[in-house]
């Protein structure tokens, strides 16, 4: 058995490409697309725009090897002369009696190679990860998978999600690139249904540059708030598949959440995720909960993993969930205690963060709710995950519904109560409004914002991965047959952004914040409050008001009587 695992395990390894294989331009090993007959080659961006002088070096396999026309032998140095991103220079070559007819081309970005015939489970391959800022790059061993949320089923351009393993015995082995975590799970997101194709690697870079830190994490440095990535250019078993976020996942280590105890079987770091919209992921009308279940109505528990401890902890995120409803319908509920559920100051950042970038898919479900230790707080904070669908993209790529998308669509879409209602409360609402000034002076500058997305869409058309993704996906039906035209599609964005900032600074105001002996709320103290505060006297029922204290409680009491009127009589003759 170990055997026939270590033969396979080599032929996996070696599974790349047969004239990929033996090129080697100045140390960088040269990844073959079979369809075009293209070398696609890793180098530094400072070598882009002037004559790369390198060496060669190729298998003795090959022979005729020439460059526009150059013979060059193994071993010899060639120069490519004024290096730019898209540019081809003509290959022919003779290996074993076979001759071929192709093109060496540069790209600044990485270039990811995977090998071995993948599904919807994992089974074993090759990764070779060719960094421009790095040595030469051997194949790895592990496990690949289609991840399961890209409709894997139907989807051209497959989401992927890779573990590496240890070659002696396929235990799972921690890798690193171009600077981010060393851990053994990494996932590759294809934007198959984005016309931008990085709209969720540029959005997940402004909510980690953006949002306040979680409320746990002050001594937690390595905490993140979001996954981090780096575009790179993906091959398939020598297939060219375009442009790709390689990315670290969201999990239990990225969050830096206390570890389940399965000496103890206790539960203390908690992850769930809102996979669909429903009233319960809306926080509105919540279902009852089966027992026992690792979903419930929209939710699911990530962290723990359901399939290693057979069993589920939802006290935190279900005492939330049904606290929500309760303060939608007392103010005073609402004011006092939605801090102890959520975290505030991470739910003011969310909400600006979705409603800034319209973020249809984001507003209830695709959330992160995380729950740092149950023995310390149950409180929730909340982080965003696949924000594709923003920034006037559609739902589908088959919609065509224009005031869905609109940049000057009204705010009110969004329903996750808890965030809807927090907003009705003055001060609350004022600290969004004053965050919202805040960021809009930075991060959310209008050019600041456009030129987030502008600079990624150049650094991609630049190197020429634009162009060749454009010509692998325009016309695929991923996107129902449209063009994918990435250029076009970045003018939009910036349209759209400009108009949508533009009109949420005109509707994103400061609530006026009464005082409270101004009974009736017209902005003034005078006789008509005294004559409002008989009637409620008289009425004898107590309301709660936005402010979330009782409507005539002008000394703060709890109570609504006489004493109230002494107070605004007192009021009107001091002020």
């Amino acid at each position: 058995m170990r055997k026939k695992f270590l033969f396979a395990l080599t032929l996996m390894l070696t599974t790349i490409t047969t004239w990929g294989q033996p090129l080697v331009i100045g140390g960088h090993q040269i990844a073959f697309d079979e369809v075009n007959k293209m070398w696609l080659c890793s180098i530094p961006r400072s070598l882009f725009g002037s004559d790369f002088t390198t060496t060669l070096n190729y298998g003795d396999s090959i022979s005729d090897f020439a460059i526009d026309s150059i013979s060059v032998a193994s071993g010899d140095e060639h120069v490519f002369e004024n290096v730019q991103g898209g540019k081809k220079y003509i290959v022919t070559a003779t290996m074993n009696d076979s001759t071929i007819a192709g093109y060496i081309t540069f790209t600044w970005l990485p270039v990811v190679e995977i090998n071995g015939d993948f599904n919807a489970y994992y089974r074993y391959g090759s990764v070779v990860v060719h960094d421009p800022q790095s040595d030469p790059a051997s194949p790895m061993f592990a496990q690949v998978k289609w991840d399961e949320g890209s409709d894997a089923g139907s989807s051209n351009k497959h989401n992927f999600i890779i573990q590496f393993l240890n070659q002696e015995d396929s235990t799972t082995q921690d890798q690193s690139f171009f600077g981010l975590r060393n851990d053994c799970t990494w996932q590759l997101h294809s934007g198959h249904k984005d016309f931008l194709r990085v709209r969720d690697r540029i959005n997940t870079d402004l909510w980690l540059d953006m949002a306040r830190n979680a409320w746990y994490t002050d001594t937690l440095p390595d905490a993140r708030k979001g996954s981090r990535g780096k575009i790179v250019e993906l091959l398939v078993n020598g297939k060219y598949m375009g442009i790709y976020d390689m990315r670290e996942p969201l999990d239990r280590k990225q969050f830096d959440i206390v570890p389940y105890d399965y000496d103890r079987k206790r539960f203390h770091g908690m992850i769930w995720r809102s996979f669909e919209w429903t009233r319960t992921v809306t926080m509105s009308d919540p279902k009852p909960r089966m027992t026992g279940m690792a979903a419930w109505d929209g939710f699911r528990m990530e962290y723990p993993d359901y399939t290693e401890i057979s069993t589920v902890y939802w006290e935190p995120l279900e005492y939330a969930v049904r606290f929500a409803p309760r303060a939608d319908a007392n103010m005073k509920l609402r004011v006092d205690s939605m801090g102890h559920y959520f975290d505030l100051p991470v739910m003011q950042d969310y909400y600006l963060f979705i409603t800034s970038l319209q973020a249809l898919d984001n507003e209830s479900k695709n959330i992160y709710y995380v729950c740092y230790d149950t023995d310390v707080d149950n409180k929730l904070t909340m982080f965003p995950s696949s924000t594709g669908i923003s920034l006037g993209a559609p739902v589908s790529p088959w919609d065509n519904i224009s005031d869905i998308v609109s940049p000057t669509r009204p705010i009110n879409w969004i329903s996750h109560l808890p965030m809807v209602d927090m907003m009705g409360v003055p001060s609350y609402h004022n600290e969004v409004y004053n965050r919202y000034r805040e960021l809009r002076e930075g991060i959310l500058g209008t050019d600041s914002l456009v030129n987030r997305y502008r600079n990624v869409i150049n650094d991609i058309m630049d190197c020429g991965a634009g162009a060749r993704e454009q010509s692998r996906w325009s016309r695929n039906l991923d996107i129902a047959w449209k063009e994918l035209n990435l250029v076009k599609e970045m003018d939009y964005v910036e349209d759209w952004i400009r108009q949508r900032m533009e009109y949420l600074d005109s509707v994103i105001q400061p609530m006026p914040i009464y005082i409270r002996q101004d009974v009736n709320r017209d902005g003034e103290v005078n006789i008509a409050d005294i004559n409002a505060l008989i009637d409620l006297i008289l009425n004898g029922e107590l309301n709660y008001n936005s402010d979330g204290y009782i409507t005539g409680d002008a000394n703060a009491d709890n109570e609504v009587n006489i004493a109230d009127i002494n107070n605004v009589i007192d009021y009107i003759m001091n002020h």
